[in-house]
């Protein structure tokens, strides 16, 4: 148990939508979630109790486009790192060094963490690429929104060491939490789903009848290589009809032939060729997905001189500046965060696909006062946004602006625009910040008997209270479900 709340903590950072509600439920309450889950959720004699419906979600992605995902509950969430990091021997290793999938899996008792797998990812795709003549780079169209959960319960099922007891469970929560809809279910995100979605596809892998001298995989993306571009478009026809059992198709705007690593006319754009201009050491190598690969954060040690750091500031300006670019640059950039103090404003308007990074680049900018009014300016001067962009500007104002001017009133202003964004306004109810008129909002929330994320989160929010306070409003929440009498016990004890 102690192995799955690690797990959890490990990943919280790294997953799109990180409320701490989860994460102070597992961290103090994870025995009592552990067993309501195997004694009561698995236990057909507790009708009643059940994995819940998710809060559907959407994440940002580049050029517009969204990810549809879900926010599992602290109990859902909990269960799935539990059944995996019990069921990892399940994730196995790359079928053969001609056979390589990256990532997403434990190694010497610990996750491997994504930048790593897909630098060697990103290092195997070079070599390959300078041994043979020919490649075809693709991936699979919606790949997480497309898996049918029976397919996944039976995959599950079929494995030796996985017990029938667990089995069973996964195949309930993936047909509850999504209300009995078969398809569109993975959360994505988070570490044990992604782990579920790379050893599912381990299928193509272990095909004997593919003739590419290699196949590379990170997750979805395929890079076929072969000095004879006959053998590729054999084994492409071959994959695409395997990948047709399971309804799933290849992404055809992602498809490419003969991309040449290192063809600057062909892969890089005017922008980009700028960046190896002025970052001479920085090297790229594309692949079919490109940056949405890339969900860690950048780390660059190479100390910048102030020319390159204008250079780079200049680039961020540019008006045709693509978001992969921006991101690129800013990971550039994140020992230099004062200097993007003044760019802050275009960031956050142009590039909501990039909310998260600037979330962490903040963490660096020493001016907080000038941080707190580019954020409260934002919130105040603009109103078409999404929600996962209210969520991360929620987090920078929790984790750097605490006690900053205009720090409540931000906070109450993303309360306000976020009538409809459930997992935006609980992100503000969980902070336990009692003034500014949130603790009789949380009040509200508490006493009306719903059992929901708002109340949820306001029940979490309410731990920094005097005990005897805190514990009345919890008293009344608590007797309105079974995740209410969880979150309850648990804020009680704090």
């Amino acid at each position: 148990m102690t192995n799955t709340i690690h797990f959890i903590d490990k990943d919280f950072k790294s997953s799109l939508f990180p409320l701490k509600t989860n994460l102070i439920m597992a961290q103090n309450h994870g025995n009592e979630i552990s067993d309501y889950i195997y004694q009561k959720i698995l236990n057909d004699q507790y009708q009643g109790d059940n994995f819940l419906s998710q809060q559907k979600v959407y994440a940002t992605k580049p050029r517009g486009h969204l990810r549809r995902t879900v926010k599992l509950d602290p109990v859902a969430e909990y269960f799935i790192y539990d059944l995996i990091f019990r069921n990892k021997s399940v994730f196995r290793p790359q079928v053969s060094n001609t056979r390589r999938s990256f990532g997403y899996r434990f190694k010497n008792g610990s996750t491997i963490p994504v930048h790593i797998a897909y630098s060697e990812y990103k290092s195997h795709l070079g070599v390959c690429a300078n041994s043979y003549k020919h490649n075809i780079q693709f991936d699979i169209a919606s790949y997480f929104n497309s898996l049918y959960h029976h397919d996944l319960s039976h995959w599950f099922a079929s494995k030796n060491v996985v017990s029938e007891i667990d089995s069973q469970a996964a195949g309930k929560f993936f047909r509850e939490i999504n209300s009995g809809r078969s398809v569109d279910f993975l959360p994505h995100g988070i570490y044990p789903c992604k782990m579920i979605g790379n050893e599912f596809l381990k299928f193509i892998d272990l095909t004997g009848t593919l003739k590419s001298a290699q196949i590379i995989r990170f997750m979805d993306d395929f890079t076929l290589f072969d000095d004879d571009p006959v053998v590729l478009r054999q084994d492409f026809i071959k994959i695409q009809q395997l990948l047709g059992k399971y309804a799933l198709n290849v992404n055809p705007s992602k498809t490419y032939y003969d991309n040449k690593v290192g063809d600057l006319k062909d892969t890089l754009s005017d922008i980009r060729q700028s960046l190896k201009e002025i970052v001479t050491d920085y090297e790229e190598i594309p692949t079919a997905s490109g940056v949405e690969l890339i969900e860690t954060e950048i780390e660059v040690e190479t100390s910048l001189s102030n020319e390159q750091v204008e250079a780079l500031m200049t680039l961020l300006k540019d008006d045709g500046l693509e978001e992969s670019d921006a991101d690129l640059i800013l990971g550039f950039l994140r020992a230099h965060s004062d200097s993007l103090l003044e760019l802050m404003p275009i960031l956050l308007d142009r590039y909501p696909n990039l909310i998260k990074h600037i979330h962490s680049v903040s963490a660096y900018i020493t001016d907080k006062a000038g941080l707190s009014k580019v954020i409260h300016e934002y919130l105040s001067t603009q109103s078409d946004f999404l929600e996962y962009q209210l969520f991360w500007v929620g987090a920078i104002l929790e984790d750097y602006l605490q006690g900053q001017k205009l720090y409540g009133e931000s906070l109450i202003k993303i309360f306000e625009i976020s009538a409809d964004l459930k997992i935006a306004r609980a992100k503000i109810l969980e902070i336990p910040e009692q003034g500014f008129g949130l603790k009789e909002i949380r009040d509200d929330y508490l006493k009306t008997g719903q059992s929901d994320w708002l109340s949820w989160s306001s029940a979490i929010g309410s731990r920094s209270l005097p005990s005897a306070e805190r514990n009345y409003a919890l008293d009344y929440f608590s007797k309105s479900s079974p995740m209410n009498l969880l979150i309850a016990s648990c804020v009680k004890k704090i």
